[in-house]
This record gives structure tokens, sequence and C-alpha cells, in this order.
């Protein structure tokens, strides 16, 4: 085997220590809360500074400061490389607690701990960078279903009418498309007419959420947008847009269930006899079992035992949809959805 002289070897090694040191400390800049998100880098060029930065990729600069340990108006040097933090990602300022950042951004101060991993009571370090629950930077790692090919993009198919499309969901910082809506609006409106509504865009984040969390396998539609009547109760979330019945091919539903209760403000119902899971936004969570079959009217499990029969309008009718679910009568019905992006849309 060849030798090389201990100087040989040395100068090696000084090659190769700057070039890696560099990459160790960006990642131990990196904070906790971007550890599920896709990173991201920026090379500064001339002119540049952090405000021109997060306006190019559409962020706050206190959150790109944050991401890197920089003050909002720090100067930049040329070919310095910056993290750029996925969108939903927020800055603590000198003096914010989880209930004061929670009501600045209208999310539950619950829901931003758990999205944090923060324990009731923590203390918040200025500069520190948390993640909005509900964002793309509050996506779940990755899971057994493996990873997307398209992440935001979803196959959808509507069993009733046989027809598939290929939506893009969101955009790359996970905006609702407005594109999608109207795309979506088409296929998951009434089979036997009713018009069109384009599906909350909330909804539509969560279901970006869904698909890309078990790989991108196609999303099979049982039903959308429904009209009043049958066992479709007036104040249902299929009448306004704001719920949808379906499955993942290939994936049980009590794995696609359990997955939907993870997310806050919705509502999640679960039909082991009609093979599909009912997702919907509201204001107050709520889950719940259905045991009736297609075509039945709902009844639902009561818990500790015993059933209840929902007769809706008592008209006899399935609806639109033959397999159509209801939904059990809620303290919310009628109320806006929460959503954590009110009136963002994305023409990207």
């Amino acid at each position: 085997m060849p030798r090389f002289p201990a100087a040989f070897a040395l100068a090696a090694l000084l090659v190769v220590v700057p070039v890696l040191a560099p990459r160790v400390a960006r990642a131990q800049r990196r904070p906790a809360a971007q550890a599920t998100a896709t990173p991201r880098e920026h090379r500064v060029r001339a002119g540049q500074n952090l405000a021109r930065i997060a306006r190019r990729y559409a962020i706050p600069v206190e959150a790109l400061a944050a991401a890197n340990r920089l003050r909002p108006d720090s100067a930049l040097q040329l070919g310095q490389r910056l993290a750029i933090p996925v969108a939903g990602t927020v800055a603590v300022r000198r003096g914010d607690t989880v209930e004061s950042l929670a009501r600045r951004h209208g999310v539950p101060s619950e829901a931003l701990r758990r999205a944090n991993h923060l324990r009731e009571g923590a203390t918040l370090r200025a500069g520190e960078a948390l993640v909005l629950p509900g964002s793309l930077a509050d996506r779940s790692p990755a899971s057994r279903w493996g990873q997307p090919r398209r992440p935001g993009v979803a196959t959808l198919t509507r069993l009733a009418t046989h027809r598939t499309a290929k939506v893009r969901l969101v955009d790359r910082r996970g905006v609702a498309r407005r594109q999608a809506l109207r795309d979506l609006a088409a296929l998951l409106a009434p089979r036997h007419g009713g018009g069109r509504k384009e599906p909350h865009p909330r909804l539509v984040r969560l279901l970006a959420r869904v698909s890309d969390h078990f790989g991108g396998r196609p999303v099979e539609v049982v039903s959308g947008v429904r009209p009043a009547g049958g066992f479709t109760r007036r104040e249902s979330r299929h009448v306004a847009g704001e719920a949808i019945d379906f499955r993942i091919r290939g994936v049980p539903n009590t794995e696609l269930r359990d997955f939907c209760q993870s997310f806050d403000h919705v509502g999640v119902g679960y039909y082991p006899n009609s093979l599909f899971v009912h997702l919907d936004v509201r204001r107050e969570s709520a889950t719940w079992v259905d045991l009736s079959r297609p075509g039945e009217a709902p009844t639902y499990a009561r818990q500790g035992g015993g059933t209840v029969t929902d007769t809706a309008d008592d008209t006899g009718a399935a609806g639109d949809d033959d397999e159509a679910g209801g939904e059990p009568e809620s303290s919310d019905d009628g109320a806006a959805p929460v959503d954590d992006a009110p009136g963002q849309l994305s023409d990207e």
C-alpha cells in the first residue's frame, strides 16, 4: 500500500476541515422547530439584505433573522449562506409568551405548545423560531408510507362518476391554490346537480397534508359538496363545502382516521360499514362512529354503548351520494371554521 508523507496528510486535513466546519455550524444553528421541514439555503448576492431576501421567499424578515441567529438589521456578507425557514415559522420577540404569540397569530395556545413540544409555563428565548400549528412548517415527519413524489399534489378519483384529476392543492409555501379550489369545485360537485361550491381553503390544505403523509397515494372521494335533504342536514359541513368523505387507496381507514384526528378544529367521522372516513373543518373538534350501511340513516355509536339513529329531514332518501355519511349535531353548527391563514390564496 502506498505511503504518504505526514506533511501531505496534514495538508489534506486542513483543506477538508474548513469545508465541513461551516456545514456543521449551520446544522447546529438550525432551530429544532425546522427538523421536520425541508431545509432550503440561500447564498447572499451583491446588494442583498435580510429584508430583500425575506420578500423573495414570502416570509417575515424576523423569521429569516431568527432562523439564522441574526438581528433583522444585521449586515450580510457576499456569499454568506442563509437557512430559509418554511412559511409558518414565527420569531419570538423579547417578552413574548406562548399565550401572547397564540393571540397574535390566532391559534390556540395548547396547539402552539404541542407543535413546538413545549411544556405549559415554558420560557421562550428572544430570537427563537417556532412553527404555527397547521402550517407547512408543522408537517409531520416522514411516515412509514414513504415520501410523495410531488408534495402538495394529490390524485383524486370521484368514485360515483369515475372521474380522476391530478390537482396541485398548495403552493411551495403550503398556501391553498386558487386554481385548486376551482378544480375541486368541479370534482366534488353534487352528482345530480345543485351547483358547484369551492371547498374551504383550510380543508384543501389539510387534504394536501393527508395525501403527503400517505406518500401521495390516490385519494378516492365518496362524497364532497351535497345539497341539504335526505340524510344531509341543512347545517352539514358538506352543504357549506367544508367536508369530504374519502379513503386512501391501500391505507386502512383506521390509520386514515387516526391521522385526521391529529389535526385541530376538525370533525372526523369513522364509518366502518361504509368504508370511508369523514373529514371537515370547524370551530370545535369532534369525532364520532357511524355504524350505518350505504343508503341507511346515520346510526351513531354512543360512548359507553348503545346507538342513536338520526333521520335528518326524514325524507327516506339517502341524499346525493349512495354511500354518503351524515354528521351528528354540534354546538358550532353554522359557525365559520377556524382558519390559521384566513383569506390567503395562491395564484402560483
